[in-house]
This record gives C-alpha cells, structure tokens and sequence, in this order.
C-alpha cells in the first residue's frame, strides 16, 4: 500500500513578495497657483488637482514656455543631463494644482491628497504661501523645498506688512519665521525669480542612491549666481537659509568655484540626514508589509521570517555606506553599525500587552548614520 507524502509531511507554501521603494525618492512634485486659462490652447488640467510627467516635453505640451511650471520643470529636468555627483536620477515629476477656490497651499495639498512624490517643490515665493506650504508637510515624511529673493533675508530684519486695520506692521522675515518654528523644510535664497534653484537642487537629491547627496558643494545647471557678501551669507546660514555663489580661494579665479551652500532644513538638521532617516523608516516600513503579505503566523517562526527581511534592509543601507559598517573598537570588541531584533511573542506578552492582544510584532533596532556617527534607535510595530 502506497502512502501519500503529503499526509506525512505538511509543505506550506509561502510566496516571497520583496518590494523596492527607492523609486518614491527620485519622484519629486511642483507646486503651484494657475488656472486652466493659463495653459496651451485646448488644454484643461486634470480635475484630481495633479499631473505626472516624465519628460519637460510632455509638460511642454501642457504649459507654455512662459509658465512658471514649465520654467521650473526645466530646471528640473535639466539636472538629468548634469554631470557626476550633481546627475539627477529623477524618474517622475507630478505637477499639483493650487486653484484660486483654495484659501492657501496647504488646503489645496490636502484636497489633492498626492502621496508618490518625496521631494516638494514650490514655485510661489509669498511668504505666507511659503509657510503654508511647509506646515502641510509638518507629520509627513516627504521634503518641501521652497525658494524666497526676500531682501530682509540677507540682512535677517523685518518686513514691513499691510495689517488688517489698514496700516502696517512689521513682522519677521521669512528664513527667521520658518527656523524659529522649527519648521521641517528647506528654504533657498535666490535674487532671479523665475530661476527655480530650489527645483534644480530638489532634483540632484533624486540621486540615484537616495541620501548620497548632502546639498553643499553642488552645482546646478541653469541657475545664476548670486554674488554674496559675507555679512549676507552669515545670515543666510544663521537662518539655515540655503544659496548658490561663488567660494573665492586665496589664489583668485584659479580657486573660485560657484557652487550650493548649506545643506540645511530650517530646523537646522542636515537634508541629508532627514533623507537617510526617512529611507531607512520607510524601507523597514515597506518590507515589514511585505513579510505581513506573506500571511506570517503570529509566532517566534514568524517573527523570525519578519526579522531576515527587515535585517536585509539595513544590510542593503550598510552596503551603500548610508549605514556606518561594522568596525573595531580598541578593546577588539565589535561596534555593530546596525541592529535589529524582533522580540520575542513571549516577550511582547510579558512587556507589550496591548500590542499582544493585538497581535503585533514589536521590533526594536539601532543605526549608527555613516554622514555624522549619530546613533538613532528606531521601534516598530507590526500588526499581522
């Protein structure tokens, strides 16, 4: 009598599902106030309040050359052709329509509600539209890059405006209101309006390994430079204000190069740091619901399966020098650049009981930055 081996051994078959998403890095969105008039002849814009392209002809098409959108999409296109470090990998470029009917950016945002874009460009330099821009992007994990020709900047005082009684006030200038909030966002300074030096550089950040590039030492294609004295760029950087100008060496012009300066986001955190964090969250996120796809059983085996692809990710950063390596120290022990576990279910039982009940998988990990040695603990949860 033949017995069958499926009664014997029971083969449970589990698809490996792995999704990338680097691709939501080199994606990048402009931002900014146009009605339908304002487009090529029989042109009307999508009623979802945003567009993609992938090319600066397919928004040729759309908009014409005079149109703030087109001049700044082709700042940001023109980065593709860029050379070594300041070569754009940008792959998609959404357009977002602020319409006359929206009392300010961030109410237009929120009512078209696009998520695939990383970097946030706006091509309005209002100082209150500034602002409402960078407020939407307060609890999310996306980068809005913003640009102002205020002259107040460079000399960090007030501007003067209308109040609502009929006279004027003075108020702070832009770069002050947006780092003394702590705001999350990156600002430029650039005198020639409709050059977008905030398009061109959110562009080269869509590198093509995101979190390589620091934005200092750039330089961006299409832009003018704007001559600077340094009281001017001691308050720039005071602010946390980024800009495009010459560095003048000892030996004259045979040292000077023309080249970005800052690197910063308003809160005075590096825009390089902010990118590795958000890819390294993001990344543990995503593979995280891709191990849950798998239909894990909410046991130690499946936390095991859980744990080898969110240890892949950090492996995958450690490997392209985001993530510190593994090294030495003095005494011969081993300084782990990474770490992650995911705990135990007796464990979360013991320690995590909401989330027990819940049945989730806490996890708990470290990551030593390769741009500063910061070390930053993360801790996720995983609902299967």
């Amino acid at each position: 009598m033949s017995t069958n081996i499926d009664n014997i051994i029971v083969v449970n078959e589990q698809e490996i599902i792995t999704t990338s998403i680097d691709g939501y890095f080199k994606n990048l969105a402009i931002v900014g106030r146009f009605e339908n008039s304002t487009l090529n002849d029989g042109k009307t814009f999508s009623a979802d309040g945003y567009e993609e392209y992938e090319s600066l002809a397919s928004v040729g098409e759309v908009f014409p050359t005079t149109h703030p959108v087109y001049k700044c999409a082709k700042n940001v296109f023109a980065q593709k052709v860029n050379t070594g470090m300041n070569k754009s990998a940008v792959e998609k470029v959404a357009v977002c329509q602020v319409l006359s009917t929206d009392s300010n950016i961030e109410t237009a945002l929120t009512r078209i509600g696009y998520a695939d874009a990383y970097h946030w460009v706006l091509i309005e330099d209002e100082d209150d539209d500034i602002k409402s821009f960078m407020d939407y992007f307060a609890d999310k994990r996306k980068i809005p890059h913003a640009q102002t020709n205020e002259p107040e900047v460079l000399t960090d005082t007030q501007v003067t405006i209308q109040s609502g009684g009929g006279g004027e006030e003075l108020i702070d200038n832009i770069a002050k209101r947006l780092s003394s909030a702590n705001i999350k966002g990156v600002l430029y300074y650039h005198n020639t309006e409709d050059e977008f030096l905030n398009g061109a550089m959110a562009s080269i950040h869509c590198f093509g390994t995101p979190g390589r590039i620091s934005g200092v030492f750039d330089k961006p294609s299409g832009i003018t430079k704007d001559i600077l004295t340094d009281t001017q760029k001691g308050k720039l950087d005071g602010n946390y204000v980024n800009y495009y100008t010459p560095y003048i060496g000892q030996a004259g012009s045979y040292q000077t190069r023309v080249l970005t300066a800052g690197g910063k986001m308003s809160n005075g955190d590096d825009i390089q740091e902010q990118v590795i964090l958000d890819r390294i969250i993001l990344n543990l996120q995503s593979a995280g619901m891709d191990a849950l796809e798998m239909k894990l059983p909410y046991d130690d085996r499946g936390g095991s399966i859980l744990e080898g692809k969110l240890k892949a990710v950090l492996k995958q950063l450690q490997n392209e020098e985001l993530i510190a390596s593994d090294s030495l120290a003095d005494d011969v022990t081993l300084q782990k650049g990474q770490t992650l576990q995911v705990l135990s279910r007796q464990t979360v039982k013991e320690q995590y009981a909401s989330k027990f009940a819940e049945h989730c998988f806490v996890v708990k990990a470290t990551a030593e930055l390769a741009l500063n040695a910061k070390k930053v603990e993360i801790n996720l949860v995983y609902q299967a």
